[in-house]
């Protein structure tokens, strides 16, 4: 089958599961099919089954859970899966960097560079390439001048009135055509020579200079040493001081509103990611090259083991800080990101040590930590945060503000739902119509889905109309 029919066929699949449709169910299937049709180009390239199993499980993710978060994951999932197919060997950045290069101007270059006409002659014979060609011109062209010559004759105008096009959609023929696009951009990807190769050719390990060069930089590296050890020194005297206050502070806490206490978690969290972005920023400059084989920098790197350690003191503290401020407040996005983001800030200091120690470079942190983040990306979308976030704070706060969980999205109607139901009395009057208005929304909502846009709750509610 060549290359135009299985676009065709595709963009009809497309259209069906797509067309006027909400995400659900139709995601997954057009990402088995995206998957199918990968594999059968890839004779002479290894298809990487890592990020095929991460593209289809964030389809299910969504077909679980769907949610702006989840959609945007899966979007993510596919690009680096594209990405990866053309270049397994590539940096997930590259990666991503490909795919979407290729969803938007594949056929273009792949056209402008001769490929396209080549395939073309291997894929159709030019006698049938022709036909098309010339049938698909004449019809654009008859209805071009039928429109002129239906002003021209009230005659030809009254048959041309009689017959009935209403069944042609013109916003359904342009979403198929993307999809066309789309896909024949899938099954004629383009490869950035130069782009790959410029990546393949970063490596992660520092060049390790000959003897002769460190003797003759000797001078400079012992200035960068000193000068590099005396910011460290200032550094670490200075968060030492900050824990000291901040273990006074915890001590404090009970004297402390809870709108201080919230300040105080988020403007700390700033604050941590700020200073440890420069940092690194200070590590990156002063381990950049030849100092790191330098044999009088063990000053300089035990100072940095120590501001390295002094900080995940420091996340330690903000995550216990965010811990209690949720356990009496409950969960909302922004605590949870405090979370994440400690996160992410330990996954920086973890590098950031491995790279002074191992004598690594600048690109090994960048590979590595957009790599965890697209890991906690990915693990995040598995939760469904709304969900989870209204049933902590109904069962285990004691005023739970309903308002903001009434304001959440709508997979979490039937939580507040039960709960208002439930707890008639608690409930506070001014709650309960929002509520319930809420859970009817979300169930006309359901109901009105087509197979294609159905997610979990559909499949497990068959009492939905």
């Amino acid at each position: 089958m060549n290359v135009h029919l299985k676009s065709i066929l595709s963009a009809l699949a497309f259209s069906f599961l797509f067309y006027s449709k909400s995400f659900g169910l139709n995601l997954f299937l057009i990402s088995i099919l995206v998957v199918v049709l990968i594999t059968t180009l890839k004779k002479n390239r290894p298809i990487s089954w890592l990020h095929a199993s991460v593209y289809i499980s964030t389809a299910i993710f969504v077909f679980l859970n769907p949610t702006g978060f989840t959609i945007f994951v899966h979007l993510m999932a596919f690009l680096a899966f594209v990405g990866k197919s053309i270049s397994q060997k590539s940096s997930l950045h590259v990666a991503w960097l490909i795919g979407l290069i290729n969803m938007i101007i594949a056929s273009i270059v792949n056209y402008n560079e001769g490929r396209k006409t080549k395939i073309e002659k291997k894929d159709i014979s030019p006698k049938l390439l022709n036909r098309l060609k010339g049938g698909l011109a004449a019809f654009c062209l008859l209805l071009v001048f039928a429109l002129l010559y239906r002003n021209a004759n009230p005659v030809f105008e009254n048959i041309i009135e009689q017959i009935d096009l209403s069944f042609i959609s013109v916003p359904w023929l342009f979403f198929t055509l993307l999809g066309y696009v789309l896909f024949l951009h899938l099954l004629r990807p383009l490869y950035p020579k130069e782009l790959i190769d410029f990546d393949h050719g970063q490596g992660t390990e520092l060049e390790k200079p000959t003897e002769l060069v460190l003797i003759g930089s000797k001078k400079r590296l012992e200035g960068e040493q000193t000068l590099g050890s005396t910011v460290f020194l200032a550094l670490n005297l200075l968060l030492i001081f900050f824990l000291a206050t901040d273990i006074i502070y915890l001590f404090q806490e009970n004297n402390i509103t809870n709108a201080s206490y919230s300040q105080s978690v988020h403007e700390g969290v700033y604050a941590l990611m700020f200073s440890i972005i420069c940092a690194i920023g200070l590590i990156l400059y002063f381990f950049r090259g030849d100092l790191n084989f330098f044999e009088g920098n063990k000053r300089i790197k035990v100072l940095t083991y120590i501001w390295i350690a002094l900080n995940l003191v420091l996340v330690a503290f903000t995550c216990y800080k965010n811990y209690t401020y949720v356990e009496a407040l409950g969960l909302t996005y922004k605590r949870i990101g405090v979370f994440v983001y400690l996160l992410l800030i330990l996954t920086g200091l973890v590098t950031a040590y491995i790279k002074v120690s191992q004598i690594k470079n600048f690109w090994y942190l960048v590979r590595t930590n957009i790599a965890v983040v697209f890991f906690f990306l990915g693990l995040s979308a598995v939760v469904p945060w709304d969900q989870a976030i209204t049933k902590f704070n109904l069962y285990n706060i004691s005023n739970p503000d309903l308002g903001y969980l009434i304001d959440l999205g709508e997979s979490n109607s039937e939580l507040l739902y039960e709960y208002a139901k439930t707890n008639k009395d608690e409930t506070p009057l001014d709650f309960k119509r929002p509520i319930g208005e809420k859970y009817q929304a979300f169930l006309e909502t359901q109901s009105e889905k087509t197979w294609q846009e159905y997610s979990l709750y559909n499949l497990t509610n068959t009492d939905l109309k």
